[in-house]
């Protein structure tokens, strides 16, 4: 999912294809971004809504969430309802061990 201001990508989010969780009904965040200047006009929280849509269509029941540490990056995603899970996927953590690994129920 991309967000524009014109011919600029503003943000984007991408959904991961496969499912991870213990029961196997959970689609990860791959990637998430939005750019500095367009931060906090609710790009975000829009792409998050497109995907959780997106991942419910798909049949999951939550959104794993892989972040950085930073403050702003976490606050964002808590805001959105998402918690740090207490099983963090081995692949995702293996490929981002200082990452905070989180889900959202959909």
């Amino acid at each position: 999912m991309g967000a524009y201001d014109g011919d600029r990508l503003a943000g984007f989010g991408l959904l991961g294809h496969r499912r991870i969780g213990p029961q196997n009904d959970t689609m990860p965040i791959d990637l998430m971004y939005v750019g500095r200047p367009y931060r906090r006009r609710g790009i975000g929280t829009r792409l998050m809504q497109l995907l959780s849509r997106e991942a419910s269509a798909r049949h999951a029941k939550f959104l794993y969430i892989s972040s950085t540490e930073s403050s702003s990056a976490v606050g964002f995603y808590r805001s959105l309802g998402s918690e740090n899970t207490m099983e963090p996927d081995p692949e995702m953590l293996r490929k981002e061990p200082f990452d905070i690994h989180m889900v959202r129920p959909l």
